[in-house]
């Protein structure tokens, strides 16, 4: 991988939820091509294993590891897989979260043509469920990996929280991942 810094990384651990995702398979690559240990967490493993052995064909260290950001439980099991393998985490990159079909509007505008309209989804149709999905998952994927990782980094280390243009300019029809990513 030809990377822009001549960053060396050698002997450090970096941990990324959402490591199969767009972005952070590349941060994944990148930290590798530096010489960091890679820990891939990633909601669906396979994903997480492709990434893993992209690493592995470039000469990098890194292992898939799945994990539920949202589940402590979860969390803490991978904690210690990452720990038995690697040592404790220098870097942490929360690259988890996204948005969920459930939990969008359908026009960008409200008006109360699209209100009466039975097949066109408002902010009015928006279940608590699909939100607090959406929020949870953008809010607390990233509390929960620092609550569990960072206890590894008391003496130093870095932690990067990707967010979207969100956190800038809520974008419409998307109501609980705005929230979310405002409130990071």
């Amino acid at each position: 991988m030809n990377l822009p810094l001549n960053t060396d990384l050698t002997g450090k651990v970096a941990v990324i939820t959402g490591a199969a995702g767009t972005l952070c398979s590349v941060f994944s690559r990148a930290l590798a091509a530096s010489g960091a240990k890679v820990a891939l967490l990633n909601r669906t493993y396979e994903k997480a294993q492709r990434i893993e052995a992209c690493i592995r064909a470039e000469g990098g260290e890194a292992t898939a590891v799945q994990v539920d950001v949202c589940d402590e439980g979860s969390l803490v099991a991978a904690h210690e897989q990452v720990l038995r393998l690697y040592g404790p985490c220098d870097i942490l990159i929360n690259g988890a979260g996204g948005n969920d079909p459930m939990a969008t509007t359908d026009c960008e505008t409200y008006d109360q043509v699209t209100a009466d309209a039975p097949d066109k989804k408002s902010f009015f149709d928006i279940s608590k469920d699909a939100f607090s999905r959406v929020f949870g998952l953008n809010l607390l994927g990233t509390l929960l990996p620092t609550q569990v990782f960072a206890c590894d980094m008391t003496a130093g280390g870095t932690i990067i929280n990707v967010s979207s243009m969100n956190a800038f300019c809520p974008l419409s029809k998307i109501p609980a991942y705005s929230a979310a990513k405002a409130a990071e």
